[in-house]
C-alpha cells in the first residue's frame, strides 16, 4: 500500500471516530464517558492521523477550544470529522492520479532482470561479462546510477504533490467554535491560536480570519457564520488545488522515466547482451 493510501486510511478511521464521539455526545453522554466507550481517547486518535503524515493533534486542539470557551461539544466534532474525511479523500486522489505512472516505473524496472535473463536463456555469458571489469561491468554501475537517481527523483515529484496545509481552514474554524461559546472576539482568536500551538498544529490561515474579523466589524453583522463559510471555501480551494498537484505530478514523474529509466534499460540489458554476443562470436578467434 502507497503512503498516500496508508494516510487515507489512518484519517478515514480517525474520522469515523470522531463521528461517533459526536453522536455519543450528542446523545447526552459526558464526553470522558464516551471516549470510553469508544475504548480509545483524543490522543490516540490525533497518533492516527499523523502516523503516516505530519500535522497531529487536530481532535485535541479542538476539544481544548470547546473546553476553555463553553462551545457545544457536538456540532464541533461533526465539522471535525468532515475535514477529516475531506482529507482523506484528497489522499485518496492523489494516490489514484499517480497509480498509472507508478506501475508503469515498476515494470521497466523489472524489465533489465528479465533482458538478462532471456540472453543467460540464449547461451550467452551474462555473468562473465557482467563481472568482468570492462565496459559491460561500467554500463550495469552507470544503470544503476540512472535507477537511484530515478527513484529519487521520483519520490521527490510524489512529495511535493502531497505537500499542502494539512487542516485548511481549521484556524477559522476554531474561531468560530471559541465564538459559540459566546466569548469575545479578541479572547476567541487567543483561545484558538494557543490551542494550535499547545497540540503541535501547524496551521496557516490566520490572514484570512483577520480579513473575515475585519469584514465583520465593518459591515456590523456576526462574524460566526462568515468564519465558517471561509472555512469551507478553504477546504474547497485545498481539494482543488491538491488535485491540481496530484495532476502535475502524474506528467512530471514521465520525466525520470525517459530521462533515468529508459537509458538505465540500455546500460543495464542492452550493452551486456551486446557485450557477452561480441566475447562469445570472438572466443574462438582467440
Amino acid at each position: 500500500m502507497s503512503a498516500a493510501a496508508s494516510a487515507a486510511t489512518a484519517t478515514e478511521d480517525a474520522a469515523a471516530t470522531v463521528h461517533r464521539l459526536a453522536a455519543l455526545v450528542a446523545g447526552g453522554l459526558p464526553l470522558d464517558r464516551a471516549w470510553r466507550m469508544l475504548g480509545t481517547d483524543a490522543a490516540e486518535v490525533d497518533a492516527r492521523i499523523g502516523a503516516v503524515r505530519e500535522g497531529g493533534g487536530l481532535v485535541t486542539a479542538v476539544l481544548d477550544v470547546a473546553r476553555q470557551t463553553g462551545a457545544p461539544t457536538a456540532p464541533t466534532l461533526e465539522r471535525l470529522a468532515g475535514m477529516l474525511r475531506e482529507r482523506a479523500a484528497q489522499a485518496r486522489a492523489l494516490d489514484a492520479a499517480l497509480a498509472g505512472t507508478r506501475a508503469t516505473a515498476r515494470l521497466v524496472m523489472v524489465l533489465p532482470v528479465v533482458g538478462l535473463g532471456f540472453g543467460a536463456a540464449l547461451g550467452l555469458d551474462v555473468v562473465g561479462a557482467l563481472a568482468g571489469g570492462g565496459l559491460a561491468t561500467w554500463s550495469v554501475l552507470a544503470g544503476a546510477v540512472l535507477l537511484v537517481a530515478a527513484w529519487s527523483w521520483s519520490r521527490a515529484i510524489v512529495r511535493h504533490a502531497a505537500r499542502g496545509d494539512e487542516a485548511p481552514g481549521i484556524a477559522l474554524d476554531l474561531v468560530a467554535v471559541a465564538l459559540a461559546g459566546g466569548g469575545a472576539v479578541d479572547r476567541a482568536r487567543t483561545a484558538a491560536a494557543a490551542a494550535l500551538i499547545d497540540a503541535g498544529v501547524a496551521s496557516s490561515g490566520w490572514d484570512d480570519v483577520d480579513a473575515a474579523l475585519d469584514l465583520a466589524r465593518r459591515a456590523g453583522v456576526p462574524v460566526r457564520g462568515l468564519l465558517l463559510a471561509e472555512a469551507s471555501a478553504a477546504r474547497v480551494r485545498a481539494r482543488l488545488e491538491g488535485e491540481a498537484r496530484a495532476e502535475r505530478a502524474a506528467v512530471q514523474l514521465a520525466l525520470p522515466l525517459g530521462v533515468c529509466v529508459l537509458p538505465a534499460f540500455s546500460l543495464l540489458v542492452v550493452v551486456p547482451l551486446v557485450v557477452s554476443m561480441l566475447e562469445g562470436a570472438l572466443a574462438p578467434l582467440g
